[in-house]
């Protein structure tokens, strides 16, 4: 083979190389790679974001399917909303657990709605064509104003609204983003004349999580965002201040599949499990998977899941 012959197939190959570079990198971006939808309806991966309500809640899809005959791959701990939602648009997963009012956001970042019956509608009209959702769960997972058990008996609390007449008093803890989104203070000082001056505002970065709590408890903030299942408000006598103006987005819990998934048997399926999955119950799994004495989500969603009868097909 000529010099010059063997030079054009090194040039020829190296633009393929390029070429197939810029297409696997460009294609999607989730790091599962895409997948191959399956014609089986009754093949079906489960995911799961990388929080333990998510794997839990995944987990009880998973197995209630099992139960009614579905072959159930599962690919928890995904990670954020732009992470497992493209894996489930290139069929990397056909079906993972979501909130409402997040999901809404995700697609329509100006989305205004509050109420649970008007986010549903919404996300109806926003949710792309090749994303189906099912029945929402009456369990909600959304924000809340939370104060102590001290603080609400000394000013007799029981909505949002109360603790305005407080504003002045009162230092507020969340993540730093509270400070300046719709919901957060300003949407407090809009709905109930709550008025945070910014210097009374203390932002920590855990999700509601242990160290909000503790601001809470040991007296550092008055009162703080912590979200509705958080097994915390129970063990630390909190109070949730009620938001009868809808301040907060509805999160019910609700299941995202891939529309070319959705089929009657999983609808049927899904649907029964919502029904009997309530705020309340979440707040008792997460507290069960919670600490060093918890059990693993898949034990915690199997008591429930047999506990609930999903642990044998569904009759009808």
């Amino acid at each position: 083979m000529s010099k010059t012959r063997k030079w054009h197939l090194a040039i020829l190959a190296a633009v393929l190389a390029l070429l197939t570079l810029g297409a696997t990198g460009c294609g999607s971006s989730n790091p599962l790679g895409g997948g191959e939808v399956s014609g089986d309806l009754k093949s079906i991966v489960v995911g799961s974001a990388d929080f333990p309500e998510s794997k839990i809640i995944a987990e009880i899809y998973a197995q209630a399917l099992e139960a009614n005959g579905f072959t159930v791959g599962r690919q928890f701990g995904i990670g954020s909303r732009e992470t497992y939602i493209p894996a489930v648009r290139d069929h990397s997963i056909d079906l993972i657990p979501e909130y409402t009012g997040n999901l809404l956001q995700y697609f329509d970042k100006n989305a205004d709605v509050t109420t649970p019956d008007d986010v549903l509608l919404a996300l109806f009209r926003t949710l792309p064509g090749d994303l189906s959702i099912l029945n929402p769960s009456p369990a909600e997972d959304k924000d809340t104003v939370a104060v102590s058990e001290e603080t609400a008996k000394k000013w007799n609390l029981k909505t949002i609204a109360d603790l305005a007449a407080h504003s002045p008093e009162v230092k507020f803890g969340g993540p730093s983003e509270f400070l300046n989104r719709t919901e957060g203070l300003p949407g407090l000082k809009a709905k109930y004349g709550l008025d945070i001056p910014p210097n009374n505002f203390v932002a920590i970065s855990d999700g509601g999580g242990p160290a909000t709590v503790k601001a809470l408890v040991d007296g550092t903030v008055t009162a703080a965002d912590i979200f509705s299942t958080s097994p915390a408000i129970k063990e630390n006598n909190l109070v949730v201040l009620e938001d009868p103006k809808n301040n907060f987005l509805a999160a019910n819990v609700i299941p995202l599949v891939s529309s070319q998934k959705k089929s009657d048997e999983l609808k049927q399926v899904l649907d029964a499990v919502s029904a009997k999955l309530t705020t309340d119950a979440l707040i008792e799994l997460n507290t069960a998977t919670s600490g060093n004495a918890g059990v693993n989500a898949d034990e915690a969603a199997r008591k429930w899941v047999a506990d609930n009868g999903f642990d044998k097909p569904i009759q009808g």
